[in-house]
């Protein structure tokens, strides 16, 4: 059943249960006061009321009653009055005393209703004598005088309405407390704060809320409230994510630049004195060394601009299936190249002639060059340097590349940092032209591609790193 169909049948089946509760409390309601009142029925009294207003005369100006009908109200221990237009007495007999002499609409009417509020049964008479509207009452104690069921009328009046109040709630409760907590969740929403109404402490008391009926009836907006929150918490965290980022890089870039800069700037002041006449040579010695300033600053900008962007997944990697033989062989040729490598023994091992691996070539490349690099730079002449190629067929199926040297390996601490950025940091006085960013780009390009990488090392014997792609 469609979300505006469901909701339209709740509303309209508490509407009508709430019809049916009330029709319900109506006819008990008559029942029993049509019990009580069965219960508690006027006495037919012995002397008849109009009887007695036959038998009342007008005798210069003032009433007066037949003897014998005063013999029998005597008799009967009944009193008699008789009001004028105004409610006023103005004639009784054999009335007890208490009794009132002015009566108010209604007044006799609850009276008559009620005989066990005062004790006492009444009849009443109307007629017009001489031009007066008169009324005749014929009163009598009451045999059996218990107030008691004069209450419970009243008690019972005050709990109709009481318990048509509670059902009023409870029906009200129903069809509000959905709206009231779908309207408090998009305040939420409003305001920035991107989860569900109630506390934490308070989920397993929720989820049974979300469980009740009244809570199923809005399902599907529940659901899609539910989606909408956790898209924008998480498109919060991105956001926060982003201008970490971007904090870190401004930082970076900033404390990263500053000694290059500061060497630059040192030559150009030097050059540009006229306190000094340089040699050609000299000249040539300090400009070499701005060049590679300027160089190592490119070089930074490249690797920051470079991390950021695999940091926030904002590279589109290209990739293709290609052969990772082909791909090591030439990094390995290619760094054997570098002055940092003269003295040192590299190997190829690989279990088949050709593993295929869907890449991106540039990035993967610059991966595995930054970790070879590293092996290089860090250790001693005479270093063994052995890169391992191997596919793994069993259930897994996953392509193997291992970096081994045999040099002054790592400590704990080197390891647990060291594809943190700036954890090694950067001299700018120094020929070393790296950026510190290159063990970080190395781990961010294989987490990339859906690989993953571990570090085996220990002082003075060595460094493993262990690179798996799963293969398709």
């Amino acid at each position: 059943m469609k979300l505006r169909n469901r909701v339209a049948y709740y509303f309209v089946s508490r509407l009508f249960w709430l019809m049916f509760i009330w029709s319900l409390l109506i006819v008990i309601s008559i029942i029993l006061f049509s019990v009580f009142l069965g219960h508690n029925k006027t006495e037919t009294l012995q002397l008849s009321i109009n009887k007695i207003v036959e038998n009342t005369d007008i005798i210069d100006q003032k009433l007066t009653v037949n003897s014998k009908i005063k013999e029998d109200l005597v008799k009967n221990k009944m009193w008699m009055q008789v009001l004028d237009e105004k409610g006023d007495e103005i004639f009784s007999f054999n009335k007890p005393k208490g009794i009132s002499e002015h009566y108010i609409p209604g007044e006799l009417v609850s009276d008559y209703l009620y005989p066990a509020k005062k004790g006492y049964q009444l009849s009443t008479w109307y007629k017009t004598i001489g031009n007066q509207d008169l009324t005749w009452i014929l009163g009598k104690p009451m045999t059996d005088n218990n107030p008691f069921l004069y209450w419970v009328n009243n008690l019972w009046i005050l709990s109709i309405i009481i318990i048509g109040i509670l059902i009023a709630l409870f029906f009200g409760r129903q069809l509000g407390a959905p709206l009231l907590y779908i309207v408090s969740w998009i305040e939420n929403l409003s305001k920035g704060i991107y989860e569900e109404p109630f506390n934490n402490w308070r989920v397993n008391q929720k989820q049974r809320w979300r469980n009740k009926t009244e809570y199923k009836t809005y399902q599907e907006l529940m659901q899609a409230l539910s989606q909408l929150t956790s898209i924008l918490q998480k498109n919060k965290e991105e956001r926060n994510l982003l201008e970490k980022t971007r904090e870190e890089w401004m930082s970076g870039v900033s404390h990263d630049l500053k000694t290059p800069l500061s060497v630059i700037k040192g030559y150009a002041v030097l050059l540009s004195s006229h306190e000094y006449d340089w040699e050609q040579d000299k000249v040539r010695h300090f400009s070499k060394i701005m060049e590679e300033r300027v160089e190592y600053m490119e070089q930074l900008i490249e690797d920051f601009n470079l991390t950021f962007q695999l940091k926030n997944a904002d590279i589109p990697l290209q990739l293709e299936q290609t052969d990772l033989i082909d791909i090591l062989k030439g990094i390995l040729e290619q760094l054997k190249g570098l002055r940092e490598s003269e003295n040192k023994i590299f190997s190829f091992e690989t279990n088949k002639n050709q593993i295929f691996l869907n890449m991106d070539t540039k990035y993967l490349k610059r991966a595995v060059e930054n970790l070879i690099a590293n092996s290089i730079k860090h250790n001693p002449p005479e270093t063994k340097i052995k890169v391992i190629l191997y596919e793994d067929l069993s259930h897994l199926k996953q392509i193997h590349i291992l970096i081994e040297d045999d040099g002054i390996g790592m400590d704990q601490e080197t390891i647990d940092h060291l594809f943190d950025r700036y954890f090694r940091g950067t001299s700018a006085s120094s020929n070393n032209s790296g950026t510190g960013l290159g063990m970080a780009i190395a781990r961010q390009i294989i987490v990339a591609h859906g690989g993953d990488i571990k570090i085996n090392s220990k002082l003075q014997q060595g460094t493993q790193y262990k690179i798996t792609f799963p293969l398709e």
